[in-house]
């Protein structure tokens, strides 16, 4: 049988517990304490006049006229052209490679992938040589230089 001193701390835990509970639930509703007697009654300055609050007893400056500035929208470089740069990656005995890897030497988040037949489309900066990476499991990887990128069809084959 518990001791009275643990029944009384044990007694004394849950009331606690309870209180904190019904705190927290009464902080997370909303205030609206209507209790005529226990409802804050506002600070009174002299003959029952209310106090203006301290920060409303300061002159309060106008705001400043705001006047709109048009100016010319300043000339954006020209975004540089690209052109799609189309091709197919065969195997070394000619069958295509879907599911290889195709980006710009040196800018791997441009990657994308050949599809079922080995064809791809790549956007690539027009004008300027291009080195190509071409990457598939099992047949290794290649590096291809276009010279000058058009609409021609290139064709890649994997370790030549």
């Amino acid at each position: 049988m518990p001791s009275l001193s643990t029944l009384l701390l044990s007694r004394a835990c849950v009331a606690g517990f309870l209180a904190l509970l019904l705190a927290g639930s009464a902080a997370a509703a909303p205030a609206t304490d209507t209790h005529p007697v226990t409802k804050r009654q506002p600070a009174t300055a002299g003959k029952g006049k209310l106090a203006a609050p301290a920060a409303s007893r300061q002159p309060v400056a106008p705001a400043p006229a705001v006047t709109p500035v048009l100016s010319e929208p300043a000339s954006s470089p020209a975004a540089p052209q690209t052109v799609k740069l189309r091709g197919i990656v065969l195997a070394p005995d000619g069958r295509p490679c879907a599911g290889a890897s195709v980006y710009p030497a040196g800018a791997p988040r441009q990657l994308v992938v050949t599809d079922a037949q080995g064809a791809f489309a790549l956007a690539v900066p027009a004008g300027a040589p291009v080195a190509l990476r071409i990457e598939y499991f099992g047949e290794g990887s290649s590096r291809v230089e276009v010279p000058v990128p058009s609409a021609e069809l290139l064709h890649i084959t994997l370790g030549k």
